[in-house]
């Protein structure tokens, strides 16, 4: 290896410091700058020669001293790059955003966005990680929808722990822009569960096989689960028709102590037929012992590989919470059915909608909603029902533009009002 000689070059101190800032820098990152000795990846040590600081060496560096650094500088630069290749191929990195347009009679019409972060490896065969965050468009405040890491045991049961989305119906679990075919939440999973619902806590979930053709699914979960707050905190004013929304802990502290129940069960017949069952108990109040419980159902039918039926997909939810101690709600309930047709025009592939695309298809939308919030504060029950009748494109599976009219009647969810919603959304 040929040496550098720093008294050969006019700039020796300036390349002095650059080499030096640069392993200080590297250092930092690995622990073992100034090591006598490094383990290799085959575990054989590098012995390298020990500085001994002295005014002489800060004023005139040795060759050797040079050469000591120089050979550190690259040794870190191939070991630092040997961990970010290792890191790149066990961490995924993804995300998936939205832009939504709406304009409702009585007001304004907007844009709304939505932009969020994947994060999910295999940091072992048998532990995996996942996370996903919300970078705060456009509310402005980042925070952690899911965070959580599994332990696998067994294919019938493994462990899991962090920020859970809460498994309370199929929505809340599957709520992601680009996988929906309308742009507008449906009123039971907003309203009557808080969806985004998430929660601190540990769960145990896994897969019986019942026959070949028949699988069982299950998550059970220990959280520290909603609260008594159906109020607006700063106003104190109730908030019934935001139904169990206010509840939510937002990733904070349990307010009681008693930690809340909630899982959902499935059985999945040929990955086409899904039937699901949820459950939810848990004390909402700090002092008198009230309790939210819960139950729902969902299903999702694909019948695929059926004359005349394979184009369609039904969708359908139904939720029910009772509320010890709350006068405003007492009772909440709603449900939502769905119908998808999809559907394609050979005539279409050599034009600008299925050029160069795989498999490029519409989607024609039908969608029935239905709540209602009982209360005893004064103010009446509360009742929602809405129409919604969309038509989608999809060039490919993650990339999706919407078009959407909505027909609302009844006292919350829009405040009855009638309106237009489209929306791209993306998945990478």
């Amino acid at each position: 290896m040929k040496h550098y000689n720093p008294l050969h070059h006019t700039h020796g101190p300036q390349r002095l410091m650059r080499i030096m800032a640069r392993c200080c820098l590297l250092g930092s990152l690995t622990g073992w700058l100034f090591l006598p000795a490094v383990t290799m990846a085959d575990d054989k040590p590098l012995r390298v020669p020990v500085i001994r600081t002295s005014s002489a060496v800060l004023n005139q560096p040795s060759r050797e001293e040079f050469q000591f650094l120089k050979d550190r500088v690259e040794f870190l630069e191939e070991h630092q790059s040997s961990i970010l290749d290792e890191m790149a191929q066990r961490v995924t990195l993804g995300g998936y955003g939205t832009v939504e347009f709406e304009s409702f009679s009585g007001n304004r019409t907007t844009f709304e966005s939505k932009l969020e972060l994947l994060v999910s490896g295999q940091i072992h065969d048998r532990i995996r990680i996942y996370n996903e965050i919300d970078l705060g468009v456009p509310d402005g405040e980042i925070k952690a929808e899911q965070a959580y890491v599994d332990f696998l045991l067994a294919q019938w049961i493994n462990l899991r722990g962090g920020v859970l989305l809460i498994p309370f119906g199929k929505f809340n679990l599957d709520h992601f822009d680009p996988r929906r075919d309308l742009t507008d939440r449906p009123i039971v999973a907003t309203q009557i569960v808080p969806t985004t619902w998430q929660d601190l806590g540990v769960s145990l979930f896994g897969l019986i096989p019942l026959s070949s053709d028949l699988n069982a699914t299950y998550e059970v979960q220990l959280i520290n689960g909603l609260t008594n707050t159906f109020s607006d905190t700063k106003t104190m004013t109730p908030l019934p028709g935001d139904g169990l929304i206010p509840t939510k802990t937002v990733l904070g502290k349990d307010n009681n102590g008693d930690k809340a129940v909630v899982g959902r069960g499935t059985l999945k017949f040929l990955d086409q037929y899904e039937l699901g069952f949820s459950g939810y108990n848990g004390q909402s109040s700090p002092t008198s012992g009230n309790r939210i419980s819960g139950y729902g159902l969902d299903m999702e039918l694909k019948p695929r590989g059926i004359p005349t039926w394979e184009n369609f997909e039904f969708k359908g939810e139904y939720s029910n919470f009772q509320v010890q101690g709350s006068t405003a709600p007492s009772r909440l309930y709603g449900l939502y059915a769905q119908i998808n047709y999809h559907f394609w025009f050979a005539s279409l592939n050599d034009t600008v909608f299925g050029r160069r695309f795989n498999n490029p298809t519409f989607t024609a939308v039908f969608r029935y909603d239905h709540a209602k919030i009982n209360t005893s504060a004064g103010i009446g029950n509360l009742m929602a029902d809405r129409y919604t009748f969309g038509l989608n494109y999809r060039p490919m599976e993650n990339y999706v533009i919407k078009a959407e009219y909505e027909i609302n009647n009844g006292n919350f969810a829009r405040n009855g009002f009638n309106g237009v919603l489209a929306s791209i959304a993306w998945l990478f």
